[in-house]
């Protein structure tokens, strides 16, 4: 039987949010209702409001960083059943494209599709969430492959946060970058993503762990996740610092969080030799990227530096999520400090959510659905 709930909409590129009623048909074969507990906040809501849904039409309805419960199950699901505990994800190997064919899911390009489920109650328009998700609502249906099951012990207002930006910046340092026991480890832009990977590049071993960012709080921030130095890049050049740091060496790895062509350039520029830059930020539309590539010591050429691009952290989800679950409970990451702020599916409470986020004072707003989740939620970290 269809169901009625409110969902975070946004009409066309640049427009208020609006919440809205919403209904919500039975899910199809294959699909999974599931009644939302808990959303974040992430940078690529904001992204998807400017430039649109990644090719999806409007309206959009927002939110891909969610947990919930399962509400109901489409004929053939079998990984999950009503009641269950779970984390939505957008980023699921397809299984089809040249990448997963070639055994390579890691790489895929996530070309899947939200079932259209979901309607504004007003005119009956479908809405697609972003990356497919739509966890800014009371309720979604997603694809079956899109929901992982999540323990008992871990709240779902802080594993909402393995959906997107956590297993973004774990990703980027366990899967992509392959960071060692050793390694000595930058990352630029400390917001969620970053302090992620800083919280990755430590579980993995690394055994310095440089922060760079343009704001005091954040900095802060990051030695409470393990950072052993800071850089304020608005005091010098970030370069030239990370390499006195490191006795003009440069480090193994440098993560690029802000999503800016000149951050990334700063990441290759302050890599050893044989280093690996990881960019994770997603860039404005257009971009483009120049490199120094021979002739000084920043040169990419005879450093032999590597540049990777990750996509969410190149995961698989059903492998990785329980993973980082795993970590949660036994405190190797910390994702109580990673929420600021808990907040309610209001326009008022997503508006200030997106200018506290851009205005560096948040690591992570949650929206929670009073009731869905009622196990152990712990108290929001200052």
């Amino acid at each position: 039987m269809p169901k009625n709930g409110l969902g975070a909409i946004v009409e066309r590129a640049g427009a208020p949010i609006q919440v809205e009623p919403i209904e919500i048909d039975d899910p199809g074969p294959g699909e999974v209702l599931v009644r939302m507990a808990a959303s974040g906040v992430c940078h690529s809501d904001v992204w998807a409001i400017e430039h649109g849904n990644w090719g999806a039409p409007w309206p959009m309805m927002l939110g891909h960083e969610g947990a919930g419960v399962v509400d109901a199950i489409g004929e053939g699901v079998g990984s999950v059943a009503p009641g269950d505990r779970v984390v939505l994800t957008w980023a699921v190997p397809c299984g089809r494209c040249r990448q997963c064919l070639r055994g390579a899911p890691r790489r895929c390009g996530h070309e899947l599709h939200q079932p259209p489920r979901v309607h504004r109650a007003s005119d009956d328009e479908v809405l697609t969430g972003v990356l497919q998700c739509g966890t800014l609502a009371t309720h979604t249906v997603v694809t079956e492959p899109q929901v992982v099951a999540m323990p008992d012990e871990l709240a779902l207002s802080r594993a909402c946060l393995l959906g997107c930006g956590v297993s973004t910046g774990i990703g980027a340092a366990v899967q992509t970058a392959k960071v060692w026991p050793g390694a000595t480890v930058a990352v630029i832009g400390l917001g969620g993503i970053g302090l992620a990977a800083l919280q990755g590049a430590r579980v993995a071993g690394a055994q310095r762990l440089i922060t760079i960012d343009v704001v005091p709080a954040k900095l802060e921030w990051a030695v409470g996740f393990g950072a052993t130095d800071t850089v304020d890049a608005s005091a010098g050049d970030p370069v030239e610092a990370v390499r006195a740091l490191t006795g003009g060496e440069g480090v193994d790895v440098a993560f690029e969080a802000v999503g800016r062509p000149e951050c990334v350039r700063q990441a290759v520029e302050m890599l050893g030799f044989a280093g690996t830059a990881v960019a994770i930020g997603v860039p404005p539309v257009p971009s483009e990227l120049t490199l120094p590539w021979n002739g000084s010591d920043r040169a990419a050429y005879p450093n032999k530096a590597n540049l990777l691009i990750t996509d969410g952290g190149d995961p698989i989800p059903s492998e990785d999520f329980p993973e980082m679950a795993r970590w949660a409970i036994d405190g190797s990451i910390d994702l109580d400090r990673m929420v600021t702020r808990e907040i309610s599916l209001t326009e008022n409470d997503l508006t200030e959510a997106i200018r506290a986020m851009l205005a560096g004072e948040v690591i992570r707003s949650v929206v929670v659905f009073p009731g869905v989740d009622p196990r152990g939620v712990p108290a929001v970290q200052a």
